[in-house]
């Protein structure tokens, strides 16, 4: 049979015989073959959106969306592990730091340092639900730590000035012996062994050998450094960030830099020790007032195991701990 041509069988004649085509069976054939194609193209179609056929670019952006996806995951980890951290300073904050310098407490309102108003995140709306969902939540944890650093850094700069005004107190807050000698005489009333009479004693009294260093109990400025007729030399010192005066009388020396207006540390020497002034021997007179003129017993200030010695050995001490930290050597201690 010729190829291309089609044939019927006629059983009445036994034989075959050749079918004529028409425009018809042309056109059922056409269609068929333009249906076929309708029908792959849209596959290929369907399969490209579907990424079962992609790009060489596409597959290498897939990879990298994907290694994006686990890299946000481990920074929202550390993210948490970083909050879960400020919460602790936090409750530290709060339980020690501002009870120990009786400061109130941040409010838990605060604390939560919310956001209010429109949706700050409507940018990540139109992506896919879970990018929306990853970026949105990674957003929202690294505003929390920023606010949550910014406040925790405000709290510490409210600390640390507390504690500086605390720190300047304390370095102005008579704390320790003036001399090393014992105390032969109490604050209160007495009998006043050169006027024999009654009167109150202002301060304590230490007894001394002449030209015993005498050393400043508490940092301040110098206000008074003369002689007088009663106190004979004396030396006042005025600590105004604790709020006090203390008194020095009765001295055999004061060195020429020991003056009204300058400026002295705890520990500093002063003067010597003598019998200058309404004084019945070699002693220390030593007194401890408020800055508007009010007596206050000295032995409330006194540590009762912090001599002159015992001071200058602390304060090396603290030098050569704190050079060592700081890799320095350690500066000289003991004027």
């Amino acid at each position: 049979m010729d190829q291309g041509k089609k044939f019927i069988y006629d059983p009445e004649t036994c034989s075959f015989k050749q079918v004529e085509s028409t425009w018809k069976d042309w056109g059922a054939y056409v269609g068929q073959i333009v249906g076929l194609a309708v029908i792959l193209t849209g596959l290929l179609v369907w399969g490209l959106d579907r990424q079962w056929i992609a790009s060489p670019h596409e597959q290498t952006l897939a990879v990298e969306n994907t290694a994006l996806e686990r890299q946000l995951d481990r920074v929202n980890d550390r993210m948490t592990i970083l909050s879960d951290r400020l919460d602790s300073l936090a409750q530290r904050d709060r339980t020690l730091y501002r009870r120990l310098f009786e400061m109130e407490p941040i409010s838990d309102d605060v604390r939560q340092v919310g956001v209010g108003g429109a949706d700050p995140y409507k940018q990540f709306d139109e992506m896919g639900e879970d990018t929306e969902s990853l970026l949105k939540t990674t957003a929202q944890k690294l505003d929390k730590l920023e606010r949550q650093m910014s406040l925790q850094k405000s709290s510490y700069r409210e600390l640390y000035s507390v504690a500086k005004q605390r720190q300047d107190r304390l370095r102005q807050l008579p704390a320790i012996r003036p001399a090393n000698g014992r105390i032969v005489s109490n604050y209160g009333m007495r009998n006043h062994p050169i006027l024999e009479v009654r009167k109150m004693h202002e301060g304590i009294d230490f007894l001394l050998r002449r030209g015993t260093p005498v050393m400043a109990t508490a940092g301040g400025v110098v206000q008074r450094a003369e002689r007088t007729s009663g106190y004979g030399k004396v030396i006042e010192i005025e600590h105004s960030k604790s709020g006090y005066m203390t008194r020095y009388a009765h001295l055999s020396e004061i060195p020429d830099d020991v003056y009204r207006g300058a400026q002295v540390q705890r520990g500093d020497t002063i003067g010597l020790s003598g019998n200058t002034g309404l004084s019945t021997g070699p002693h220390l007179h030593y007194e401890v007032h408020e800055v508007d003129g009010q007596a206050l017993d000295p032995m409330h200030f006194l540590m009762p195991d912090m001599s002159p010695e015992s001071y200058r050995q602390l304060e090396r001490r603290t030098q050569q701990y704190r050079a060592s930290i700081d890799g320095e050597a350690p500066s000289s201690v003991g004027r």
